[in-house]
C-alpha cells in the first residue's frame, strides 16, 4: 500500500496492518491525530517538551504491543492514553514541585507571602480550577492561558461558540467563590 492509499482507510483498518506489523499504517495514524494530542496534552501540561514525551510515549506503547493490543475506537483510545500519561506526569511532578514550594516558601516573611505576583496568581488559578469538571477546565485553560479564541476552542471540541462562552462563564463563576479574597488581584490579571 502506498500512503496515499492509507489516508482514505479507516482506524480500524489500520490498526488491522498495524498488529501485522505496517509501519505505514503506524505513520498515518501518528499522522493522523498527532496535531490533535498535541493541543490537547499542552493544555493539560502546559509544557511542550513534556507534551511531546508523552504523546511519543502513547505512540511507542501502541507500537511495542501492536500484537497484543485490543482497540476498538482508536481516537478514544489515543485521548484517553495521553491524558493518563499526562495527569501521571503532573502527579510525579507536583510531588517534587511541592518540595521544592515548602522550602521555599520557609525563608519568606508573612509581608512577602501576602504580596501575591503573578506567578502566584497564576497557580492559585491553575489549582483552583482543577477542581473544575474536566471539559469545563480544559476550556478554561486554553482560553485564558493558552489564549485560544472561543472559535478556536469551539472547533477543538466540536461544541458551538455558545457553550464554549457557557462553560466559561460556569468556570469564572466558580473561581470567583473558590478564590474569594484573591478576587481583587485576579480581576486585574485574569479577567475573571
Amino acid at each position: 500500500m502506498t500512503p496515499t492509499n492509507l489516508t482514505e482507510i479507516s482506524d480500524t483498518r489500520l490498526l488491522i496492518l498495524i498488529r501485522e506489523g505496517n509501519e505505514l499504517a503506524f505513520h498515518q495514524i501518528y499522522n493522523r491525530y498527532w496535531k490533535q494530542l498535541y493541543a490537547y496534552t499542552l493544555n493539560i501540561l502546559e509544557d511542550k517538551g513534556l507534551t511531546e514525551d508523552t504523546i511519543q510515549e502513547v505512540f511507542i506503547k501502541i507500537w511495542t504491543n501492536r500484537e497484543t493490543t485490543q482497540i476498538e475506537r482508536l481516537k478514544n483510545y489515543l485521548f484517553n492514553a495521553v491524558r493518563n500519561n499526562a495527569l501521571l506526569k503532573i502527579r510525579d511532578n507536583k510531588f517534587s514541585s511541592l518540595n521544592e514550594q515548602i522550602i521555599s516558601t520557609l525563608s519568606l516573611n508573612s509581608e512577602a507571602e501576602q504580596n501575591l505576583n503573578l506567578e502566584d496568581l497564576t497557580f492559585l488559578i491553575k489549582d483552583a480550577a482543577s477542581n473544575l469538571p474536566e471539559k469545563r477546565r480544559e476550556i478554561f485553560l486554553m482560553s485564558r492561558l493558552q489564549n485560544y479564541s472561543i472559535t478556536e476552542i469551539a472547533d477543538f471540541f466540536n461544541i458551538s461558540h455558545r457553550s464554549v462562552e457557557n462553560q466559561l462563564y460556569l468556570a469564572s463563576k466558580e473561581l470567583r467563590s473558590t478564590l474569594g479574597k484573591s478576587l481583587h488581584f485576579l480581576v486585574l490579571f485574569w479577567n475573571i
